[in-house]
Parts: C-alpha cells; structure tokens; sequence
C-alpha cells in the first residue's frame, strides 16, 4: 500500500449467520455498507485491523476475513479489483435471486423493472425482449 497511490484498505467478510458480505466499522460491528468502516491507511493499522479480522472470525461472527484495496474518489470508497465491486453490489442477475433486495449505497443503480443500469451507458443493462 502506497501512500502515493492514494489507496487505502478495509477489512472484509462473510457473516457467519447468513453468508452476506459485511465490513469493519467504527464501532466494532460487522455491516453490510462501506458507511462508517474502519480505513487502514498506514501498515500499523493493516496488521490492526487483520488481527480484528482473525480474533471475530475466531468468535464465529465471520468467515474468512480479509483486507480489501479501495481507492477514495471524491469522498466515497471504490473497491480496486471487480471481484470485490460484485461482492459490494451484489448479485449482478438480479431476477433470479428471490427475495433479494439491492443495498442501499451502490455505484449501480436498479431501474422500475428491477434491472440494473451501470453509471456509464449502456453497460450493465438488460437486453429487452422484441
């Protein structure tokens, strides 16, 4: 982690509960948006907040927990690799999973019809049946 890139990492994982991808924040709790998570900027706070990471998954609050790159673009948190934009934005076929509900802080929008509309164009859209 570079102090030049402007770069910075947040810890990440999957509650144990029911699977959902959650982060880090400020008052210890494990929540399923980027508002209020802890941000390590500084390697000291990496090895903090890994070790935060491996002492709950070790309670059973989480599985598998580790530090995500993002990058600070105008305030907001954007993860640097796609796997990680999938795992924030949720499912990217959203008709096919019952009962699922798209969070409330994302880069992607869901239209009326429950489709999702990328930020730039057409990317992202569903194709309409003729």
């Amino acid at each position: 982690m570079s102090k030049a890139s402007g770069h910075v990492q947040v810890l990440t994982a999957n509650r144990l509960s029911d699977g959902a991808v959650v982060f880090l924040n400020f008052d210890g709790d494990w929540v399923a948006t980027l508002a209020g998570v802890v941000i390590a900027r500084s390697p000291d706070e990496v090895r903090g907040l890994s070790a935060r990471g491996l002492f709950d998954a070790g309670r059973n609050l989480v599985v598998d927990p580790y530090l995500v790159e993002m990058r600070e673009v105008a305030g907001a948190l954007l993860p640097i690799r796609q796997r990680e934009r999938v795992r924030l934005e949720g499912p990217s076929i959203l008709d096919d999973v019952p009962g699922y509900t798209a969070p409330a802080a994302s880069g992607v929008g869901v239209n009326a019809g429950g489709n999702r509309e990328a930020a730039c164009g057409d990317r992202g859209r569903r194709a309409e049946a003729a």
